[in-house]
């Protein structure tokens, strides 16, 4: 332990004597662990620990093949989940869940709330405690016993300012009141959308729907049981229930998948392990860069250890001496790395829209934790280790008799040292060169995906949901009076040039799958036949605009007393109809086999339109008129000349005319709405664009000590040649060319590695070409650029030594 402090004092008293290396060293050290200090707590955070749910790993969500829900989660049908929890025997306890938008009156504003209609035992599975009063039971989840309400933690605060007094008191949503019995903690955020817990209720008839696959089934294995194990049973099961009841389950499996999977998806993971990635490139630059500080350092430090070599100290011992040093960076840069840490996670949190950041569960618990802060010490030890070994070593290589003359100027080992620094070097460019490009591609598909709805005038539109109270507008007639009745009013309104409502818009990410029957045309049992359903008033084809190309479009004469219709895309024909006209075809949509859901004729055909950011092209898509089939919640969409936001005020107080509790949500303009699709791919691009132009401006550092220190060591023999006739433009060349071949092999390099980048790229992001010559080329002559003009300075002063001045200093 002595010898341990003695090496520390050391080691403070030898950084203190250099003050320009030790704070080059410890601000890029800073850079460089903070940033992924940050980006692994934010990644903690969302992706590793988002619920603090106990024994995480045997929490599964459990729903049939390709029926996926809101958040992507999947489902299932109510009447499957009650012969899963029958005849399964691979849970402790299975719960079911669905979610409904609601409005909330009687707390202030009307409000549009998000609320889970839930099975008692749902907060069982996840183990969940409540932070005030309690959960409901058992006899609560009874038609006509489920008055009471669980609060979000978020929603506590936000909508009744955490008053610890809400307890008992009465809300209103969807017209029937309510009473709050608790409110759950903070750590409780799955479902993460979700402000209220209801109980789930269901009558007999709902227990024995096999059509509707509107739930979400949770479950906690028993212990002993894998995932794979349930995955085997459950297979076992639904094939049992297609037998049974073929008309609804033939051809649906079962997928079993941890409760983590469902909520990261496939995508959230990949967007951070690719940032991860990127910064974890950038401290590897960052140790190249202080590592060739090192050995400039050690150069000048050879008559010292020369010296401690003579007095008997063992290579150990001085190799441990310059590793404290390098650790006590690495440590001191972990220090202020959690500083920058700690801002970069404050401007992370701020810049993330709240409408957004309710729907990624562990999001508002991102912090600086322990397991964070663990994270950076791990990085400061092995990034001293990392930037000091090599020069360590190296600077053990000396030769005592020359280091010890009087007045040598000894270069043993010198040319060895150069080799190490380039390679250092080479490494930072090339490393730079794959982030620059990893980083330009994935802008530019962020920068496509942010335009692709340009078409539609975005900028010149208003959107807001509205979701209609089932209790007042109970039958299809007050909820086409009020479609008509608000479309009317907003129409009135200056400036406005168009009003309509849709269930989804062109890129809104809101589409919504049905099963589809074609009349005449029985399917194979197990075959599924779907499309995409889109209800419209009959202006949203000229108001986006949507070209029809056979037939007509919906119009106001199709009504609800009058023969149902729908408009249909040309990929729906393509699929459906290949090399016949389908004008005048009839269709139902929906449940199968119900004999409820009436046919549609078919009356035109529409060009394509995209409803997803994320597709690879159109899907087959069925429109059918809002005034026939009038939905519960719909997206309105108001076009304007001028500001669309500044239209907002007019709309909601036309709307309060006709309900005034009625809450509108989300208002934006169209162009907002598209780009909060795009906020998680956005955070990922401008986080590999901050890495990109660290490691750019490392390289370029990098690459001007190299050229640097190269000019100083050989200052005697340029002053020789110099001396010797040489002309001052050989000089210039001479180090240039030097620095040339330098960064030509880190580009060379560096574009292999970009080439697998790029992949990793294209996969996420749809229209991204992993050969982009564009960007490859563009990328790659800048940065050969600016290494070479970082190495310019360098040159330009070895090109100006004075042969004289050079030769009596030596």
């Amino acid at each position: 332990m002595q010898t341990i402090l003695q090496d520390l004092r050391y080691a403070v008293r030898q950084l203190w004597k250099s003050p320009g290396f030790t704070l080059a060293a410890v601000i890029t050290l800073t850079i460089g662990i903070g940033a992924n200090t940050a980006i692994f707590s934010s990644m903690d955070a969302v992706v590793l620990r988002p619920l603090a749910v106990p024994q995480m790993d045997r929490v599964v969500t459990v729903g049939e093949d390709g029926q996926e829900g809101g958040g992507g989660y999947l489902r299932t049908a109510l009447g499957n989940y009650a012969d899963w929890v029958r005849q399964s025997h691979s849970y402790e306890d299975l719960s079911v869940l669905t979610s409904r938008d609601m409005s909330l009156t009687g707390a202030g504003d009307a409000a549009h709330v998000r609320a889970a209609l839930n099975s008692a035992n749902f907060f069982t599975v996840l183990r969940a405690q409540p932070f005030l009063g309690r959960v409901f039971s058992d006899a609560e989840c009874r038609p006509g016993s489920d008055s009471v309400a669980v609060l979000n933690y978020g929603f506590w605060q936000q909508r009744f300012a955490a008053d610890p007094a809400v307890l008992g008191r009465k809300i209103e949503l969807n017209d029937r009141i309510y009473t709050v019995v608790g409110v759950m903690p903070r750590s409780v955020q799955y479902p993460s959308e979700v402000d209220i817990f209801l109980p789930l209720a269901p009558t007999p008839q709902q227990l024995g729907d096999r059509t509707s696959r509107d739930y979400l089934v949770n479950g906690r294995l028993r212990p002993g049981v894998t995932v794979a194990q349930a995955q085997a049973e459950m297979r076992i099961i639904s094939d049992r229930l297609a037998k049974a009841y073929p008309a609804t389950n033939l051809g649906h499996g079962v997928q079993v998948e941890t409760l983590l999977a469902g909520i990261n998806g496939p995508l959230t993971p990949l967007y951070y392990k690719l940032v991860m990635g990127a910064t974890l490139f950038v401290l590897l630059v960052v140790c190249a860069n202080v590592a060739n500080l090192q050995f400039a350092r050690g150069i000048a430090r050879r008559p010292e250890i020369a010296m401690r070599s003579a007095l008997g100290a063992s290579h150990w011992r001085i190799v441990r001496q310059l590793l404290t040093e390098n650790i006590l960076l690495g440590l001191l840069g972990a220090a202020g790395g959690v500083g920058f840490a700690a801002v970069y996670l404050h401007f992370t949190l701020i810049a993330m829209p709240e409408r957004i950041a309710r729907y990624m569960a562990g999001w508002s618990n991102i912090k600086l934790s322990g397991h964070a802060l663990l994270f950076s010490l791990s990085l400061a030890l092995g990034s001293g280790l990392a930037a000091g070994l090599l020069p360590a070593i190296e600077a053990l290589r000396v030769n005592l008799v020359d280091q010890l003359k009087a007045g040598s100027r000894g270069n043993t080992g010198v040319a060895r040292s150069r080799r190490l620094r380039s390679i250092f070097a080479v490494a930072q460019i090339s490393l730079a060169v794959a982030l620059v490009i990893g980083a330009a591609l994935m802008s530019k598909g962020m920068w496509s995906l942010l335009h692709q709805a340009d078409g539609y005038q975005t900028g010149k539109v208003l959107t807001f949901h509205v979701t209609l109270p089932q209790a007042r507008y109970d039958t299809a007639q007050k909820q086409a009076a009020w479609y008509n009745a608000s479309l009317d009013k907003l129409r009135a309104l200056p400036g406005v040039t168009s009003a309509e409502i849709s269930t989804a818009l062109p890129y809104s990410n809101d589409e919504w799958t049905q099963d589809l029957e074609i009349e005449n045309r029985p399917m194979a049992p197990g075959k599924i036949q779907n499309s995409l359903r889109v209800l419209a008033s009959d202006g949203l084809f000229r108001a986006l605009p949507v070209p029809i190309v056979a037939g007509r479009s919906l119009s106001r004469s199709d009504a609800l007393d009058s023969t149902p219709v729908a408009v249909v895309s040309r990929k729906f024909v393509a699929q459906y109809f290949p090399g016949e006209d389908p004008v005048g075809r009839r269709i139902r949509m929906g449940k199968p086999h119900d004999g409820q859901t009436p046919w549609l004729t078919i009356v035109g055909v529409s060009s394509e339109v995209s409803f997803s950011l994320w597709d690879e092209g159109p899907q087959p898509t069925v429109y059918t008129s809002a005034a026939q089939f009038p939905p519960l919640d719909a997206t309105y969409a108001i076009t304007t000349a001028g500001d669309p936001v500044a239209l907002a005020p007019a709309a909601r107080k036309a709307l309060a005319s006709l309900d005034p509790t009625l809450p509108l949500d989300t208002v934006e303009s169209y162009k907002q709405l598209v780009n909060d699709s795009l906020v998680g791919l956005e955070y990922a691009a401008v986080m590999l664009v901050i890495d990109a132009l660290i490691a750019l401006l490392l390289a370029a550092i990098g690459i001007f000590a190299v050229m640097a220190n190269q000019v100083g060591e050989r200052t005697r023999e340029i002053g020789v040649r110099l001396a010797m006739g040489a002309r001052r433009e050989d000089v210039l060349g001479m180090i240039l060319s030097r620095a040339s071949r330098l960064t030509g092999i880190g580009v060379g390099v560096g574009l292999v590695l970009a080439f697998a980048l790029a992949h990793g790229v294209a996969n996420l992001l749809r229209g991204v070409r992993p050969d982009d010559p564009v960007v490859f080329t563009g990328i790659t002559t800048a940065i050969v650029a600016i290494a070479l003009v970082a190495s310019w300075i360098p040159a330009r002063r070895a090109a100006r030594i004075d042969p004289m001045v050079a030769l009596r200093d030596e």
